[in-house]
């Protein structure tokens, strides 16, 4: 019986006498101003039969009205969630949006074509926040790098990574990928609702 508690202590303690200790936290998070770098749809993907009818309009005025809209309603939500100062400096992911064209629209889904997957890769995430050109030297920058929006047979839901990152060094701070579902009013509201939706993973900047 003694033999099986002294296994059951070093197994919660990772096999010695010390707890295993927390991985430290990147010194970025403790900043008390938070950069916000826009919202990045250079790589989305819109998938559905009818459901992006019109991609001209959508590359890039509607990449910008989302952006527009997130900078008018939403900049003090995300000091709420982060207890921080959010400088703006979405300068970068404006350009990079330049880059988006209307063959991200994707009409006839393939098998891999569903929101359960993921077309972006952790290297993906980690060049683009290297590919940003801010303003900014310093300090927790987020932004929000659209993956895929999907409405097939009239079921709709999409998928944002919310990523936190180091100005300074450009390091990948965390990366979460948030999926739910859009609704709204209009199309621009109706899939800005998935960009509202994951403001919560915005807690773990605190």
């Amino acid at each position: 019986m003694k033999t099986l508690w002294l296994l059951a202590a070093l197994a919660a303690t990772g096999g010695c006498g010390v707890a295993a200790e927390k991985p430290p936290r990147n010194p970025a998070l403790a900043s008390e101003t938070l950069v916000w770098a826009g919202l990045d749809f250079s790589k989305v993907r819109m998938i559905g039969a009818g459901a992006f009818n019109d991609p001209d309009a959508i590359f890039p005025h509607m990449l910008n009205s989302w952006n527009n809209l997130f900078l008018h309603e939403r900049i003090s939500h995300v000091e709420k969630e982060t207890n921080k100062r959010v400088v703006v400096d979405i300068g970068g992911v404006t350009e990079v949006n330049k880059t988006a064209t209307p063959t991200q629209v994707i009409t006839s889904p393939g098998p891999d074509d569903v929101i359960d997957k993921s077309h972006l890769t952790t290297r993906d995430i980690a060049e683009a926040v290297k590919s940003y050109k801010l303003d900014s030297k310093s300090g927790l920058g987020v932004v929000f790098i659209a993956d895929r929006f999907v409405r097939v047979n009239k079921a709709a839901e999409g998928a944002v990574y919310v990523v936190g990152f180091d100005v300074a060094s450009r390091e990948v701070v965390f990366s979460q990928r948030e999926v739910s579902k859009p609704s709204g009013i209009g199309f621009r509201n109706y899939w800005f609702r998935v960009i509202k939706n994951a403001e919560g993973a915005l807690r773990q900047c605190r």
